[in-house]
């Protein structure tokens, strides 16, 4: 499948704002069965971008507004083919065992319960008990739009029984890390309609280190594995580490925030 994405982020301030200081993980990532066509990032005002590559294998861009601006608009346009051949692969830097760690958002003891319902019947974890696992998370949670925050952890999650997708992602992550299984967060997107272009949003889900398979991707919001309509764009050991935008600035607090993710399925070559 060939998708176009174009994610747009736009802020704008009560009054002028001195400076601002940006870091973006919004371009794609290449391998793990997906292939990057093209990708460019707009910026309004418009002023140098930097760019690396971080210690997850993320691309990041990086920027200082020090112009005075009483708006900011990021523009990420991108063109990539799915269902390429190959599974997720893990940093060389990283090994699979430092994401058996801890984290502050998916710091839990409430999660441990859920992890021991779907593994009570099970000896080993495989792959089976990580879609039970994926499927519990969806059972006991309902997507509720605007309903936590990027601070918000799995515990508070779980007590209140509904969140975003990131908060899904989270737990699962949670849940995994406390059955010894590897898992990391992953940023991106997630093309739900047909031929029309569809309006939605970023999306998040999680991965994990199933023995015998590798990095095996598990979307508990809908719940599904990730397939060809997923597009991945960042990895790490929770939201922080894959966020899209992250950045400060120097004015007037109160800024208004609008995003908005198109995508589209465009035909494929023969």
């Amino acid at each position: 499948m060939r998708l176009e994405i174009v994610h747009e982020t736009r802020y704008r301030y009560p009054g002028m704002v001195r400076e601002a200081h940006m870091a973006l993980r919004m371009r794609p990532l290449d391998g793990a069965g997906q292939r990057v066509l093209h990708h460019q990032v707009e910026l309004g005002p418009k002023t140098h971008v930097r760019r690396f590559v971080d210690g997850f294998g993320n691309h990041v861009h990086t920027f200082d507004q020090l112009t005075a601006h009483d708006h900011l608009d990021v523009i990420s346009r991108a063109t990539v083919e799915t269902g390429v051949a190959g599974r997720p692969r893990l940093n060389p830097v990283w090994p699979a065992d430092l994401l058996l760690f801890r984290s502050p958002v998916v710091e839990t003891a409430r999660v441990r319960r859920l992890a021991r319902d779907v593994t009570a019947a099970a000896g080993t974890v495989e792959e089976a008990v990580l879609q039970r696992l994926t499927d519990a998370i969806a059972a006991r949670l309902t997507y509720r739009q605007d309903s936590t925050t990027i601070s918000t952890d799995a515990d508070e999650v779980l007590r209140h029984g509904y969140g975003v997708c990131q908060d899904f992602a989270h737990v699962f992550i949670a849940a995994a890390r406390f059955l010894g299984v590897p898992a990391r967060y992953v940023s991106g997107y997630v093309h739900t309609g047909g031929e029309a272009p569809v309006e939605g949003a970023s999306h998040a889900w999680a991965e994990a280190m199933v023995p015998g398979a590798g990095w095996t991707p598990f979307d508990p919001t809908h719940p599904s594995l990730a397939h060809d309509h997923y597009v991945r764009v960042a990895t790490g050991r929770d939201y922080q580490d894959a966020a899209p935008t992250r950045g400060v600035y120097i004015g007037p607090p109160g800024s208004d925030l609008r995003v908005s993710v198109v995508t589209t399925a465009l035909p494929t070559p023969v």
